[in-house]
């Protein structure tokens, strides 16, 4: 069991590579192609639409394959991948790479976190937790080693360096054995969906799910956008050298590790509305002013604060939207993740299109005033879900 968990924390570290370093080398690939931030936002969206298809394709593949293949010929498709991305192929083929990277670790992500969740049945959160910040230990040091060959000019042997630790994992995902837990790799863990409960705090009510949806549409797209996007923006608004604006990802990276340790204890302290509501507020407070910076030590502040607030948004809201929703976790779980990959493809699109036609502190009011509605969306979960259970007390101590 430990076996298996090292091993998908250690995949999921590839996919916190993979899933950075477009961002992290954007000013260096634009300027090679002579391409705008439009174009850029393309790209980012071509990869979040391989990342969407990956995420779908996932359950279907198990039907017909097992785990242990579909991971490894996932991890293939990633490393070529990168592949062509180092050798600089034209830009059409390298929409085309996007797609099929995105594909790639959009497979394994639910593929590998489901299988730890059927593998370890103690401490089921804390192995997940496991593998979130693992995922952001990649999504740190991956700007630090690109930001650095970018300053030697070598920047596109980034894309080498990921093609080589690919390797590495699937071959290990080969050769290993996972004992008595083996059989998970062979064919899919069918599970029972939870009964629709009556009693569910937010009743049956379709307008909370469709809340969800754009609570994870506008999150993940803001923070695709800021991934992505930072360097640049630090450049634009403060004429930063590439490697000081490269490492502001790395600070944003790190501060997100730190909340994800974190996160879950100060949820079961705060509880998860009170927990998400303070976050999201936090979000909207320092993404607008991001875009009024003027010194490089303040933005780098500003951009820790927001990786500490954002941190464990996403998890947590995972969690309390399950709690509160009608239907099979399963369902739930699968119509959110994919309303995420939604707001990954577009919202960088917008925010591509807003740098090259206005000023950068626009796109931080944008981003602010989007976040605005998760803030507003969670207090009126809270305040509904605190008058529905009032009413089924009271209805209760009736009978």
């Amino acid at each position: 069991m430990k076996r298996l968990l090292w091993i998908g924390c250690f995949t999921y570290l590839l996919i916190g590579l993979t899933h950075i370093i477009v961002g992290s080398l954007l000013t260096e690939i634009l300027d090679h192609y002579q391409k705008s931030y439009t174009a850029g936002g393309m790209l980012i969206a071509f990869q979040s639409v391989g990342f969407l298809t990956g995420v779908i394709m996932s359950s279907h593949l198990l039907k017909f394959l097992g785990r242990r293949r579909i991971v490894v010929g996932a991890i293939v498709m990633l490393g070529l991948s990168q592949i062509a991305f180092m050798f600089l192929f034209p830009w059409e083929l390298l929409l085309l790479f996007a797609i099929t990277s995105g594909i790639g670790f959009g497979v394994i992500e639910p593929l590998v976190g489901s299988l730890i969740i059927d593998g370890v049945k103690e401490q089921q959160a804390v192995a997940f937790s496991r593998l979130e910040v693992f995922f952001g230990i990649g999504s740190l040091f991956m700007p630090i080693i690109s930001g650095w060959l970018a300053t030697t000019d070598l920047w596109r042997f980034s894309f080498l360096v990921l093609f080589m630790y690919a390797v590495l994992i699937g071959f290990i995902w080969m050769k290993v054995s996972f004992g008595e837990l083996e059989h998970l790799m062979i064919k899919s863990v069918k599970k029972q969906d939870k009964q629709i409960d009556a009693t569910t705090p937010l009743g049956n009510s379709r307008y909370f799910l469709i809340g969800f949806m754009l609570f994870f549409m506008i999150y993940v797209g803001t923070e695709v956008s800021i991934m992505n996007f930072l360097p640049s923006i630090l450049i634009s608004k403060l004429e930063t050298g590439t490697f000081a604006a490269t490492i502001a990802v790395t600070y944003f990276w790190a501060a997100m590790v730190v909340g994800r340790l974190a996160a879950g204890y100060l949820a079961e302290r705060m509880s998860y509305g009170r927990y998400l509501a303070w976050c999201c507020l936090g979000t909207v407070v320092f993404v607008a002013s991001l875009g009024f910076v003027t010194s490089l030590w303040v933005g780098y502040v500003l951009i820790v604060l927001i990786g500490l607030m954002m941190a464990g948004i996403f998890g947590i809201a995972l969690v309390y939207a399950n709690q509160l929703l009608p239907g099979s976790t399963d369902r739930n779980t699968s119509i959110l993740i994919a309303s995420g990959g939604v707001g990954g493809i577009f919202l960088p699109l917008l925010t591509g299109g807003i740098m090259d036609h206005f000023p950068t502190p626009i796109i931080s009011i944008v981003l602010a005033t989007l976040s605005l509605f998760l803030f507003v969306f969670i207090i009126v979960t809270v305040f509904h879900k605190a008058e529905s259970e009032e009413y089924i007390e009271i209805k209760a101590n009736s009978y």
